[in-house]
């Protein structure tokens, strides 16, 4: 577990799955359910770290993982707490858990997200291809995004 005095960084359990269900909501258009995020404890091939602060989940990221390659699903924080490390804290959590794991990683983003594009390529993502129509809700293209992890 990561420490820093207003939060800690934890992986996923019992205790932070509805929280991090609730902070999905807030956040995206489909958000996973509860459900979807509790299943997810049990797959071997799923990681997920939840940021906590002040007793509540203010961030989560959660990848899957299949041979040496990793997919980063969902990576998100509370409004409140953005612009504070915590996106890149949990995303080192990540890296270094399947250091040795896993290569390379990948993602897809929706191509308005400036933010999150920005946040990824400063993480070394670099962009590797794009889905014309690829998000719903609104209809939006996704930007193809990919990072060394050796």
């Amino acid at each position: 577990m990561m420490q820093r005095a207003e939060w800690t960084i934890e992986l996923f359990s019992e205790r932070t799955i509805s929280g991090v269900a609730a902070l999905a909501a807030k956040c995206f258009t489909t958000p996973w359910s509860e459900a979807i995020y509790r299943r997810e404890l049990e797959n071997p091939q799923s990681v997920g770290f939840a940021c906590i602060g002040n007793g509540t989940v203010i961030g989560f990221i959660h990848c899957n993982f299949v041979l040496d390659e990793l997919t980063l699903n969902t990576l998100c924080v509370s409004e409140n707490y953005r612009r504070q490390g915590i996106a890149r804290q949990l995303w080192d959590a990540v890296r270094s858990m399947m250091q040795g794991v896993c290569t390379v990683c990948y993602l897809e983003v929706r191509e308005s997200n400036v933010a999150a594009r920005t946040l990824y390529a400063s993480l070394g993502f670099v962009q590797n291809g794009y889905r014309a129509r690829y998000y719903s809700q609104p209809e939006e293209a996704a930007v193809l995004m990919e990072a060394s992890l050796v």
